[in-house]
Parts: C-alpha cells; sequence; structure tokens
C-alpha cells in the first residue's frame, strides 16, 4: 500500500473510532426514542438500493409495518427517492448512523458490514465483539467459488442465506458455521424477476471486476488485458455485423468496481455503455434478450428466467490465480451456456442464439432445473420469517 492510501485508511480509521466512541457515549440516553427501540438497520453498500436489501426492506414495511425498520443510503444516491417512499432513511455515515448501528437489534445487509459506515473497519471491530445485535448476511448473489473471506473464523454471522441446494450443501459443509446459521431460503429480489416473453432487442454484456486491478488508476487499466479484451469486443466489426442482421444492440454494464472507467470504453450505434446511474442491474437483466458474461454470479439471475448465456473467460487461469479460487460450480460441467474462451468462438455463438431465436438450450434448462429447486414468490417471506425466529432463539 502506498503512502497516500495508507493515510487515507489510517485517517479514515480514526474518524471511525472516534465516532464510534461518541455513538457509545450517546446511546444509553436515546435508546428508549422511537426512532431506536427495537430497531432494525438494513442496506446494501450504504449508495444503493437495488439488490436484495430493497426488495426486503420493500417487503417488510408493506407486510410487517410494526416493524421499526430503517434503510442506510447516502445523500446522493440515484435510489435514495425510491427507498423514501417506502419508508424511514438513516443517511449514510451521518453520527445518526453510527448511533442506530450500537442500538439496532438487528443488522442486515447484502455485504458483509455493508450495513456500517465503513465496512473494512467494521468487519475489523466486529471481530473484537464491538459490533452487537442479530447480523444478517442476505448475500449478493449466490456462492459458487471458494469464498474464504466469508469463512465463520473470519466474519460473525447470525443468518447466511443461501438460495440454491448445492450453494447450500457447500457453504453448509465447508464455511465452518453452527448448525442453523447458513439457511436456503432464496434471494428477496428474486420476488420480482420474471422473464418478458416478447424479444426487447437487446443483449446485456456483464462481467465481474478484476482484484488485480482493485485500486488501479485509469493508464494501469487501460494497460490492463481485461480492458483490452472488452473494448476491442465492443468495437469488433463482426459484432457490429451481427447486431445489424438481427437488429440488436448491445449494453455493456461494467462492474461496481470498474464503473469509474466507464469513460475509457467506446460505445457506437449498436453498443451502448451503460452507467450506474443509467438503469438497475434487475432492469437490465428482465429487460435482456441474451447474457455475455464471464464468472460474475448475475448469470444465476439470468438462469432463474430460463434465457440464453455465454461465458467468455479468455483469462481462466488469470482469474483463478488472483481473483477467487474454484468452489463447487465447474462451468465446463454445470454452466447453463457456452463456455468460450476467445471473441471469435463468442461471436459464433452469440450469432447462433440469435438465429434460434434467443431460447435456451434444452440440456442448460434441465441443468437449471436441477440447480433451483426453491423457486417462487415467497423469497422476501421466508428471510423475514428466518430474522425473526431468530430473534425468538
Amino acid at each position: 500500500m502506498n503512502a497516500r492510501l495508507f493515510v487515507k485508511k489510517l485517517t479514515r480509521y480514526i474518524s471511525c473510532a472516534v465516532k464510534c466512541g461518541a455513538a457509545y457515549i450517546c446511546a444509553p440516553f436515546v435508546r428508549k426514542k422511537n426512532n431506536y427501540r427495537d430497531l432494525w438497520i438494513i442496506a446494501e453498500r450504504g449508495v444503493d438500493a437495488r439488490d436484495n436489501g430493497y426488495y426486503l426492506f420493500k417487503y417488510i414495511t408493506k407486510s410487517h409495518p410494526e416493524i421499526n425498520i430503517a434503510y442506510v443510503i447516502s445523500k446522493d444516491s440515484p435510489d435514495r427517492e425510491r427507498v423514501l417512499q417506502l419508508g424511514r432513511v438513516i443517511n449514510y455515515g451521518s453520527f445518526e448512523h453510527f448511533v442506530s448501528l450500537v442500538l439496532a437489534k438487528v443488522k442486515i445487509s447484502t455485504h458483509i458490514m455493508g450495513f456500517t459506515p465503513y465496512i473494512d473497519f467494521f468487519v475489523r471491530a466486529d471481530k473484537l465483539g464491538l459490533v452487537r445485535g442479530k447480523k444478517i448476511f442476505l448475500q449478493h448473489g449466490i456462492i459458487k467459488d471458494n469464498l474464504k473471506y466469508l469463512y465463520s473464523d473470519n466474519v460473525n454471522i447470525d443468518l447466511f442465506i443461501c438460495s440454491a441446494k448445492p450453494e447450500y450443501e457447500y457453504v453448509r459443509d465447508n464455511f465452518g458455521y453452527s448448525d442453523g446459521v447458513v439457511k436456503m431460503l432464496g434471494l428477496c429480489r428474486y420476488d420480482d424477476l420474471y422473464k418478458i416473453e416478447k424479444s426487447s432487442g437487446k443483449i446485456l454484456l456483464m462481467p465481474t471486476w478484476r482484484y488485480n486491478l482493485t485500486g488501479a488508476g485509469e493508464k494501469e487499466f487501460c494497460e490492463s488485458g481485461y480492458y483490452k479484451a472488452y473494448e476491442r469486443l465492443l468495437c469488433n466489426k463482426k459484432l457490429n455485423e451481427i447486431l445489424n442482421e438481427y437488429n440488436y444492440e448491445l449494453l455493456f454494464y461494467p462492474h461496481m468496481e470498474m464503473q469509474k472507467f466507464i469513460s475509457c470504453f467506446s460505445g457506437g450505434d449498436r453498443v451502448k455503455v451503460v452507467s450506474f446511474r443509467d438503469c438497475t442491474v434487475q432492469s437490465l437483466l428482465i429487460n435482456s434478450d441474451v447474457l455475455i458474461t464471464d464468472f460474475s454470479s448475475v448469470f444465476f439471475d439470468y438462469a432463474y428466467m430460463e434465457k440464453p448465456m455465454i461465458f467468455y473467460q479468455f483469462d481462466k487461469a488469470e482469474f483463478r490465480n488472483h481473483h477467487y479460487s474454484e468452489g463447487y460450480f465447474d462451468y465446463e460441467r454445470d454452466a447453463f451456456g457456452k463456455v468460450v474462451y476467445d471473441e471469435d468462438a463468442l461471436l459464433v455463438e452469440l450469432s447462433r442464439i440469435l438465429a434460434r431465436g434467443t431460447r435456451a438450450d434444452e440440456e442448460y434448462i434441465g441443468r437449471i432445473h436441477n440447480f433451483f429447486t426453491l423457486k417462487d414468490r415467497n423469497n422476501s417471506e421466508r428471510n423475514f420469517l428466518a430474522i425473526e425466529e431468530i430473534l425468538r432463539g
């Protein structure tokens, strides 16, 4: 870590420590006020509301108004108004946020410590037993890789939610949690995930990020093989010919970690680079006919709708070395679409899918049915009831 980043991180640590101390001092004087009595707080990353946190908050505020719940989100979030229409909001990073963190009896997020003002600091604080209350991990997606940072010796979780039998069994048997912590309940956002039968005329290109590019500047990013591979694809003449032939538009949505480099990528008449502020991931998934991804778990959402997809894994070896090691999910054996390793093969498969009317192959439909044995619109309800059960216990 360079000196500038070290100083920045140290400053944030000190600021959090001071505010936490002040919050603990103030907490006894306000704990009986209505805003803090039996409080539940819920968040995603503090800047957004378009994932399982938002959908669980929507369910609770509508179906269980007796629950004193507040959503933590930043003042400048593009999602803030949608949350305000549902219920109470706490400003991310505010002193109220710190006090609420101290007093809340239930703390819910899609990311580990996502309900806190600074994840890195509070992960460490939690190991010291300083983050009290029941901690609920809704998950951001479905786990398929060996995510050691989610092992029980790294985080304290009271409820770890899974959504498919292979995932549930893998986490239950390998992550080290006590009996009853890991439960197969389903992702809350799946309650609003549905397939549109008519063609949207959209293809969604949505890769995940790369750990080795964390902290990279624009120059370093543009010199990476990751950037060059996607920029080359966006500018590929053959891709443009396919889009013209079938009258399709390609939407490229970089991962949140890569959104800061969005201006580096090329668009065109039939290629559009999509910003986080333009639309939600859920709307992109619903309003597209084909997904092209690499290792992103977003493909599980697409599979849930039984739509065709392609896995473009041009840097498979590098990804496994520097990002996540493989878990129970073997792409060649288990994937819900064809796995390709070069641009030409990708375009051949894309053309084939468009030519057959964007219907998923029966082979992949069979894999999807075997994977998703839990499939209904009661995910949020199951999540809520499981939290209540923990409180009763």
